[in-house]
């Protein structure tokens, strides 16, 4: 499609006009503008640096937006999240619940996600604070939101505290569905501060009550390696239905290479064997960070199996090259280094640390397979405030012979803007119309001064082929 949707409104109108006679056949286009812009409400706000659109916890219909900030005004760093419920125009631009941190340095809102973990049939509300102090300092905290007919309520139906001091508990926290089938969705949380900055993931299972106190799994990371559980996400990579969870880990001293690891689930948890270990394909410096990002794509060529991407985002090979992103496809034999790969290099010099920020698991055009999100890098922000920095997202879409890499659909920030699409990724439907609309964020949106942050909502349309 190779679209720049900056140079595509009218043409998106006119398929969304088109699209309302009828004569779908799949294919998804977004607005020219974003339909939906809020930015941060203070200065230094570093709104939308954290959004989810996975869930709808009053269950109206609508999927809603939930949005994290970094700062509030009541005090640094204290973090805030927020719901912006959603309606068949897109989410309300006015959040309908919000809780802020009450200690300093806490970050509340870090990963936030939606699972019903005392399985009542609300949706529950599941947030990091992973700086927050609680029985030692910054232990971390993960907090929990029982969801009911009356809505969230204002403060933590749970708080679970972190296993040390520094071991910043909630860094990360992904829903991984009701792994054991026991009626109760269940979650992993990583602390990498912990076991002296090795690093782990916990497991925690839901109950009628929440979620269980103690961990039933705990994955432990091991030297050289520090920080295990920065990178990880979950998803089913060999079709049993459960859940396993993909760890990355970029070199962490020189003639080490990077990898990532696949610890696979089970009914009564996860166990500290890895399944499979991935490290490149071709030979790459340390300094190039594979492992550094990780996505979990879902069936993208359609073959049965699981497919996942591995990043490599400081790789460099010449000035339109910078940074790489692995494919490895699943088989009958599962998800190996030896198996079935496709590298990725961006075609323009347009994405720096290509890979960084990966979204997958996400169907955008409505094909039945899934695509793989590229959003812009954190790391390829200019340290002069002045400069531009549009930002960008390319989207990559799953065909029979794997992802597309001759039509991407790309989408930029306005030319010579800051506006900075494409820090924060999500995909989802947040208009009840079955179509994928695209969210963004940033929270370091504005001037070096006011950095309020902003999200945008760019709607997706069908069109006609």
């Amino acid at each position: 499609m190779q679209l720049n949707v900056n140079k595509a409104g009218r043409a998106a109108l006119a398929l969304a006009a088109m699209a309302g006679m009828g004569g779908w056949a799949g294919a998804t286009t977004l607005t020219h503008q974003p339909d939906w812009v809020v930015e941060g409400p203070i200065e230094n706000a570093q709104f939308g640096g954290m959004i989810n659109a996975q869930g709808d916890l009053n269950k109206d219909g609508f999927k809603d937006l939930i949005v994290s900030s970094a700062t509030t005004a009541q005090g640094t760093q204290r973090g805030a999240v927020e719901v912006f419920y959603g309606s068949r125009k897109g989410p309300a631009k006015t959040a309908g619940w919000r809780y802020e941190g009450t200690m300093d340095w806490a970050q509340v809102g870090s990963s936030p996600v939606v699972a019903d973990v005392n399985g009542d049939g609300w949706p529950d509300l599941v947030v990091g604070a992973y700086n927050q102090s609680g029985a030692v300092a910054n232990n971390g905290a993960v907090l929990v939101f029982l969801g009911s007919a009356k809505g969230l309520p204002a403060t933590p139906s749970q708080v679970l505290e972190g296993p040390s001091s520094n071991s910043f508990f909630g860094w990360k926290i992904r829903a991984l569905g009701d792994f054991n089938h026991d009626g109760y969705a269940d979650i992993a949380v990583s602390a990498i501060g912990a076991n002296n900055n090795l690093g782990a993931i916990s497991i925690y299972k839901g109950s009628a009550s929440g979620l269980a106190t103690t961990p039933v799994s705990t994955l432990t990371g091991a030297g050289p390696w520090t920080y295990f559980g920065r990178v990880f996400e979950v998803g089913d990579t060999n079709g049993d239905g459960i859940p396993d969870i993909l760890v990355g880990a970029s070199s962490p001293v020189g003639g080490i290479p990077g990898m990532a690891w696949i610890y696979r689930g089970s009914a009564s948890g996860y166990a500290n064997t890895k399944a499979e270990t991935l490290f490149a394909p071709i030979a790459l410096a340390d300094s190039d960070g594979f492992g550094n990002s990780v996505a979990v794509l879902g069936d993208v060529d359609g073959d049965g199996y699981p497919d996942v991407a591995v990043a490599a985002p400081s790789y460099f090979q010449d000035t339109k090259n910078f940074g790489l992103i692995t494919v490895f496809y699943g088989s009958a034999n599962g998800i190996a280094a030896s198996g079935r790969t496709q590298i990725i290099q961006p075609n323009s010099g347009n994405m720096s640390y290509f890979g960084m920020n990966m979204l997958g698991g996400r169907d955008f055009d409505g094909d039945g397979r899934p695509d793989l999100v590229v959003g812009t890098a954190d790391n390829a922000r200019p340290n002069d405030p002045t400069e531009p920095f549009p930002g960008g997202i390319w989207i990559y879409h799953g065909s029979a012979t794997g992802l597309d890499t001759t039509n991407i659909y790309k989408v930029y920030g306005q030319r010579n803007s800051r506006d900075e699409v494409g820090i924060s990724l999500e995909v989802g439907d947040v208009t009840g119309d079955g179509v994928m609309d695209l969210i963004t964020g940033s929270g370091l949106y504005g001037d070096s001064l006011s950095q309020q942050g902003v999200l945008r909502i760019y709607r997706g349309v069908r069109s006609l082929r």
